[in-house]
């Protein structure tokens, strides 16, 4: 590696201790630390790698500040919710937080060279998921794309927390689509979405839970 200097943002400790264990004996590596969004350091000017905890919604919004530097988004429990936040966002990688040393320095590698990176195990993981989900509910198409994703999570039962973290929005974000959506159908929530929207055109049997925040 060029020694393009590398900095991790977030408040996850374990996350933490993982990148300095693995990072700072690396020579080859202008490895910078970990910091928070109070303790941002100075901005230098030159181009670097950011690690970027894709749990902690504030630090996943936090700018790079120039076009040059790269951004990682580490996630606890990736999925593929997760490797599409991160094309949306521009990101150039997706990786676990406790990824391998081997895993992690082959990433910071390939995004140095300009590739995306994920572990072939998480997209193999990714793809086995995308093919197991539900297919889209149907009737949407009045709706914008981003009303018709969060429906559809909505339908599956995911709180909105759940679904901000998959889209890479905040819970009240999604909160003033779904309002959005009832008002434009005509209903009181959630359990009614359901029973309009199942992919097969059916009501919930009794007994069925919709998860809610």
């Amino acid at each position: 590696m060029s020694g393009l200097p590398v900095l991790a943002f977030g408040r996850d400790r374990r996350w933490a201790v993982h990148l300095q264990r693995v990072l700072a004996p690396r020579g080859e590596l202008d490895w910078c630390g970990v910091f928070t969004v109070e303790t941002l350091p100075s901005p230098t000017g030159r181009p670097a790698i950011w690690l970027l905890d894709g749990d902690d919604l504030r630090t996943a919004r936090l700018p790079v500040p120039d076009s040059q530097s790269s951004r990682i988004y580490c996630y606890r429990h990736p999925d593929v919710g997760s490797l599409r936040s991160c094309a949306r966002l521009g990101a150039s990688g997706c990786l676990e937080k406790l990824a391998s040393p081997d895993v992690l320095l082959r990433a910071l590698r390939a995004v140095e060279s300009g590739l995306f990176a994920v572990d072939s195990a998480l997209l193999t993981r990714a793809l086995a998921a995308e093919r197991r989900a539900p297919a889209p509910v149907n009737n949407l198409g009045h709706l914008t794309e981003r009303q018709r994703e969060i429906v559809h999570w909505a339908a599956m039962g995911m709180s909105n927390k759940q679904i901000g973290r998959r889209l890479g929005i905040s819970p009240e974000t999604v909160k003033s689509h779904l309002h959005q959506v009832f008002e434009r159908e005509g209903i009181s929530g959630r359990v009614a979405l359901l029973a309009l929207h199942r992919p097969d055109g059916r009501k919930p049997p009794v007994g069925e839970t919709v998860v809610q925040d």
